[in-house]
């Protein structure tokens, strides 16, 4: 009787417009990563790749002027609270120059710290758990050889009922399911591919799919379109459906659009919003069988008619992506 009261207050919570700061993108701001060096690796180039294709970048590093790379301070507004990015950086005091890479693995993939803290779902594990070794091992290589930079780190604000004590494990245990993605032979290797981008790497589904009162997804509308109601934002429907989704776009136009976010009909996505920034600090840096390969899975999707446009309440500065 209790869990389900809490849940109740969690859904209305959920439904309803929070109003937080978040700082929007400055035009034409860059974020503050360097370039590779000319003669990197193989493995440091991959690992490169990742921090901007799996939204390190947006977050540890973000594109604003007193930002510096690795050095997190992102303000996250979710469901949950607002949390913000912490250094990632080979820092000791304040980044995370004492882990090991097996601490590193641990966090990415089973979402606990090297002391054995869980972390929050802002932090998306359940995504990252799919990973694989050598990916894992390449942003590893990547994050542990940048410059350490020290910076403040600043407390998350957990909203209720999820600060009460033990609302993470209850959380894990309700949502959260480690492993790589199943077998699928009977697939070609580009579906496999734009599957694994779309499900381990980049985690489109933690933001395109909808969720329920206690914050998991509801995977019978997966990629069907999400929303983060404590920014107001609405993240559109995936599948082909005609009314509500993609429709008619093909291949192309999705590896088109991961390139330039520019849509079949010729208009662009506004380059401050978070899916202008993906693009322009991740998606773009993808290849271009990457990008198609995305484009075979999503296109592939059973179509789903459900219309995230209403998982904003009334009030909420929604914004279709």
């Amino acid at each position: 009787m209790l869990w389900s009261l809490l849940w109740a207050v969690s859904s209305v919570a959920v439904a309803a417009p929070v109003h937080l700061r978040h700082e929007e993108r400055p035009i034409d701001a860059e974020p503050p990563m360097p370039p590779v060096a000319d003669d990197a690796d193989e493995v440091m180039r991959r690992g490169a790749e990742l921090f901007r294709v799996a939204s390190c970048i947006g977050c540890h590093s973000p594109p604003f002027s007193d930002a510096e790379h690795l050095g997190g301070g992102r303000d996250l507004p979710t469901v949950f609270g607002v949390f913000w990015a912490p250094n990632i950086s080979p820092d000791p005091a304040t980044g995370i120059g004492g882990w090991t890479e097996e601490d590193f693995e641990r966090a990415l993939r089973r979402g606990r710290a090297p002391d054995g803290r869980r972390y929050w779902p802002t932090f998306p594990t359940m995504a990252y758990t799919r990973m694989s070794d050598d990916d894992v091992h390449a942003l590893w290589v990547y994050v542990s050889s940048q410059p350490a930079v020290q910076t403040e780190e600043r407390p998350h604000q957990v909203r209720f009922p999820y600060s009460l004590p033990g609302m993470r494990s209850l959380w894990r245990g309700l949502h959260f399911r480690r492993g790589p993605l199943p077998e699928a032979p009977e697939r070609s290797e580009d579906w496999m591919r734009g599957r694994y981008l779309v499900h381990a790497v980049a985690y489109c589904d933690q933001c395109h799919t909808p969720r329920g009162p206690t914050g998991g997804l509801r995977e019978r509308h997966l990629l069907a379109g999400g929303a983060n109601p404590a920014k107001g934002d609405v993240h559109p429907n995936l599948t082909p459906d005609l009314a509500f989704g993609l429709g008619t776009w093909t291949v192309d136009d999705i590896a088109h659009y991961l390139a330039t976010g520019t849509r079949p009909d010729g208009t662009v996505t506004d380059s401050e919003n978070i899916m202008g920034e993906k693009i322009r600090d991740g998606y773009a840096h993808l290849s271009v069988e990457d990008r198609r390969a995305i484009g075979v899975y999503l296109t592939s999707l059973p179509t789903d008619d459900f219309d995230p446009s209403g998982l904003v309440a009334p009030g909420g500065r929604a914004r279709a992506r």
